[in-house]
Formats: C-alpha cells, sequence, structure tokens
C-alpha cells in the first residue's frame, strides 16, 4: 500500500492505515435515509450541537413520555444494531465479496474478528492497487458486523446497569448514559475499517453510522478549549511579492486572467462567505464533528515529510488536538497534512463553497510546464477532490511541484509561501529516487527553512553551506508573500512551492481535472 504526498505521483511505503486519500469510495445516501426513516432519528440539534428536542428544563416537551434514559439508550442501540443487520442481509451495489467464498460468509456474522483477520491478511499479501475489490469488501462488512455485536454488547450493559442503579419511576429522569470507552472503541474499530478497504460499497452506512452515534454526545462533550491562538506575524517585506487582487473570481473574469498571464496570483478575501472561515478556529467545533473528537485522523509527526524521523500515527482528533494545536510549544509538530478528511466525514464539507474557478480551462502548457514531474500518471476526474491541512506554527511543506493547477484556500491562520517557475527546475535540484527506491524527483533537495526564516535569520554558516552544497539555487526566481485568513492562491501547472505554517492553521486542498486542473483549499 502506498502514501501520496505532495504530489500524487510520490509515494510512501506505510503499510495501509495510510491511504486513505485515494480509497474512499463516492458516498450515496441510501442508507442514511434508511436511518432516518427508521425508529432510531438523530434529535434536532443546532449549529453548536445542542439538542432542540426538549425543553430548557432538560425534559421531554409537555405531552411527551419520556422512558429512563438507560431504557432509551438501550432500545436506540439495539435498534441501530439491527438496522445494520438487516443492511448487511442485503448485497451492495456491484457487489463481489461473494467471490471470499462461503466459509468466511458463513461466519462473518457471528464471528466477525475471525475474518477481519483473514481479510487483513489479504490486504496486506500485496501493494494495495492489486488487491482484489472483493477482499476489502469482506474486511468492509466484517468491520460492520463487528459494530453489530459491540452495540447490542452496549446496549445490553446498558440496559442492565439502568435496572440496578435506579428504580424505573414513571416520569424520571435518569443519569445521563455513558459516552466514553465504548463510544471510542466502536469509532476506531469504524475508522480503521473505512482506512483499510476504503469503503467501497457501504460508505454511506459508516456515515450514518456516526451521525446516530453522534446522538450520544450531544449534551455531554465539554472542554475548556477556546478558539486556537492565532497572532498576526510580522509583516513580509518582499523585493519579490506575489501579485495580489481582490476576489472572488467569476468564472468568465477569472478564465480571462488565466489565457492573458497564468502566474501566481493571490485572491484576497474571495472566501469570506465559507462558513469555515468562522467555524474552523473554534476546536470545539472540530469536536463536536468527529463523535467528540473520537475520529481516527492520520497524523504526520516531525516538521516535514522529509526530515529526519519523520513519522506516521494514526490518533483520535481530540488527541490530535490537545497534543499539537492547544498548546503553545508542543514538545513535537504534528501535521495532519494533504488529507480527505472531508469523505471521512462529510459534515465539513457543508462549511466550504467550491467556487467557478474550479471550472476553468487552463491554458496550454509551455515546454518547461509540460516536464513536470508525475505529470503523464495524473488521471482525470468526474468529480472535484478535497483535501486538509491542520497543522501548529511551524509545520512546513517541502519544496515541490504539483503536476496539475490549483488554488490554495487560506481559511485559518498565516502561512508563508514561495514560489519558482517551472524554467527554473534545473536550479532547484529536483531528487531522484530514495534509498528505498521511490520516485522523489517533485521534490526540491534545498531545506528552505535553512535558507529562510519568518521568526529570525538563519545563521550564516547554515547560508553559506547551503550555498556551496547548491551553488546554482541562489540565482532562482521566486515570488513570495504570507497568505493571512480568506487569501486564495493560484498556484499554475510545474510551479514549485514551499509553504510554511507561522500560525495554527486550517487549510485544503480541491482538485478537479479537465487538463491538468486542481483547487486546493
Amino acid at each position: 500500500m502506498t502514501l501520496t504526498r505532495a504530489g500524487p505521483f510520490r509515494s510512501v511505503d506505510t503499510g495501509p492505515d495510510w491511504n486513505w486519500r485515494s480509497r474512499l469510495a463516492p458516498v450515496s445516501f441510501t442508507a442514511l435515509a434508511f436511518f432516518r426513516m427508521g425508529s432510531f432519528l438523530a434529535r434536532k440539534t443546532d449549529e453548536r450541537g445542542i439538542s432542540l428536542d426538549r425543553d430548557d428544563d432538560g425534559v421531554a416537551p409537555t405531552g411527551q413520555k419520556r422512558k429512563a434514559s438507560g431504557d432509551s439508550t438501550s432500545e436506540d442501540l439495539q435498534t441501530l444494531a439491527n438496522q445494520i443487520a438487516d443492511i448487511l442481509n442485503n448485497a451492495a451495489a456491484n457487489d463481489t465479496v461473494q467471490q471470499c467464498g462461503s466459509a468466511s460468509l458463513c461466519m462473518i456474522a457471528t464471528h466477525p474478528e475471525k475474518v477481519l483477520e483473514l481479510a487483513h491478511a489479504k490486504l496486506h499479501a500485496s501493494p494495495y492497487q492489486s488487491v482484489p475489490l472483493h477482499w476489502r469488501r469482506l474486511f468492509e462488512d466484517a468491520t460492520l458486523h463487528k459494530v453489530v455485536k459491540l452495540l447490542k454488547a452496549r446496549s445490553f450493559k446498558t440496559l442492565s446497569t439502568c435496572r440496578v442503579k435506579s428504580r424505573r419511576i414513571e416520569g424520571c429522569v435518569a443519569a445521563t448514559s455513558e459516552s466514553g470507552d465504548w463510544l471510542q472503541e466502536i469509532a476506531e474499530v469504524l475508522d480503521r475499517g473505512i482506512s483499510l478497504s476504503g469503503a467501497p460499497g457501504r460508505k454511506s452506512v459508516f456515515d450514518a453510522i456516526f451521525e446516530q452515534l453522534g446522538v450520544h454526545i450531544a449534551d455531554q462533550e465539554s472542554s475548556d478549549w477556546t478558539c486556537f491562538h492565532i497572532g498576526k506575524p510580522p509583516e513580509l517585506k518582499s523585493r519579490h511579492p506575489i501579485i495580489a487582487t481582490g476576489g472572488p473570481f467569476d468564472l468568465e473574469t477569472f478564465q480571462q486572467r488565466l489565457n492573458e498571464d497564468c502566474k501566481p496570483m493571490i485572491m484576497t478575501g474571495a472566501i469570506e462567505n465559507w462558513p469555515a472561515r468562522r467555524l474552523w478556529s473554534d476546536p470545539k467545533y472540530l469536536l463536536r464533528h468527529t463523535l467528540g473528537g473520537r475520529r481516527l485522523v492520520p497524523v504526520e509527526i516531525g516538521e516535514s515529510y522529509v526530515s529526519e524521523g519523520w513519522s506516521q500515527r494514526m490518533m483520535p482528533m481530540r488527541n490530535f488536538i490537545a497534543t499539537y494545536l492547544v498548546p503553545g510549544d508542543p514538545v513535537e509538530t504534528g501535521y495532519l497534512a494533504q488529507y480527505d478528511l472531508f469523505a471521512q466525514i462529510p459534515s465539513l464539507r457543508d462549511d466550504i463553497r467550491i467556487p467557478d474557478i474550479c471550472y476553468s480551462t487552463p491554458p496550454s502548457a509551455d515546454t518547461d510546464a509540460l516536464r513536470t514531474a508525475g505529470l503523464a500518471a495524473v488521471e482525470q476526474l468526474d468529480e472535484p477532490l478535497l483535501n486538509a491541512w491542520l497543522g501548529p506554527r511551524g509545520t512546513k511543506t517541502p519544496l515541490h511541484t504539483d503536476p496539475y493547477h490549483n488554488v490554495f484556500c487560506q481559511v485559518v491562520g498565516y502561512k508563508y509561501v514561495r514560489l519558482y517557475p517551472p524554467n527554473e527546475t534545473d536550479k532547484l535540484y529536483p531528487r531522484g529516487l530514495d534509498e528505498k527506491g521511490i520516485n522523489m524527483e517533485n521534490t526540491s533537495q534545498v531545506d528552505m527553512s535553512r535558507s529562510w526564516n519568518q521568526v529570525r535569520d538563519p545563521p550564516a554558516d547554515e547560508v553559506d553551506h547551503l550555498r556551496d552544497e547548491f551553488p546554482l539555487f541562489k540565482d532562482a526566481k521566486y515570488v513570495e508573500a504570507v497568505l493571512k485568513p480568506g487569501d486564495s492562491l493560484h498556484v499554475p501547472l510545474g510551479w514549485w512551492h514551499y509553504v510554511e505554517s507561522l500560525t495554527t492553521s486550517f487549510s485544503g486542498r480541491l482538485i478537479k481535472l479537465l487538463l491538468t486542473r486542481a483547487l486546493r483549499l
């Protein structure tokens, strides 16, 4: 299995857990509609996740009978388990899971753990791209069968605990049901099922389960965290600024700009109409949309993917926020980088708007741009792709190039960017194959953090060493800027770019290719 980083052809051999961005299947809403039409309905909540199905005193509206919460929770979980089981009794669209053989399918409902072991071994038996679809489907369905067992076990435990601890008095309100390790365990099972299988047949079922589980934490999650601390960095006084203009542009105006001069351009205020601009700076909001922070996310440990000791780790969102985003000076750097967070958590997708410029047609590329590493491997897409970057001050994306046009949208915080045109490639010393045989020619050997720093001047000996090691680099022409919240930066095909977070930062990427085209959020 491989993990795509920086450019879509660059791969890191990391095991199947890490290629989420290329595995997630398109979302359908069949299962979600099934849950909503069934008896297990989510409570109505406002935009801050507070229940609207009860009066201010916390009891059911007048005229409605309310069961003790333990009994109610037990029945809800049992109903959800039964509905998932009913869905699993029906084949997914264009299903191939029958090719796994009758032995595994006969025991999948009663012994899903054993089937997961078998499917896991099959997923690791060959490169992920070569794994037959039916083994991914088996892992997906076995995951859901395991969740059914966990929900039923929790339902029984909740009901038993309620009956032991309290008498059932008509009209009373029992103690709030627990929302601790049992939810975390189910979240981990579901998210690992998504990450390993890619959810090729039942992604909407996973989404619906998470939505229903969110009911159990709507009134229980609390945190002392306030908005991320975002201090304005020092002003960048550059002799090579990136052209900036007011935005947003309509499609026709942007297309005209592309045809006249296809160079980097900052569009200020281009995404001010996005709900994300006012919501994503609040860690509590992110917790609410990740099951109280229990959803697993892949975190890169280290300043960048070329740093010594760089590694990857899956962890709950709340651990990522608490360890790497909330502290003013974390012990190590953790980065949620180039990740399709919006496919995993569709509710966050509602906070952004795909601008019309995503559907522009880039002009014909010149000879230098056509030499862009990985361009020949770019696949045509029917729908936009989205990635997210979330991390603290000091995270860096090394100097690299991408085989498509993109627009980088800065939602929260500030980032420094420096860009070099494609005709400067030879002065940027592209890497070749690394020690593992991985193609890294879209990434420069030059460590930009040694030649530039917004906070301090690099030591003279580092600058001298850099000039000695890469003598042509000092003559490479570039443009630079500090992106502020609400800015969007168009990065044309083949332009090399270095990105460094000056504060806690949330941004992302949306890719839409008709020739070579992309939008970064």
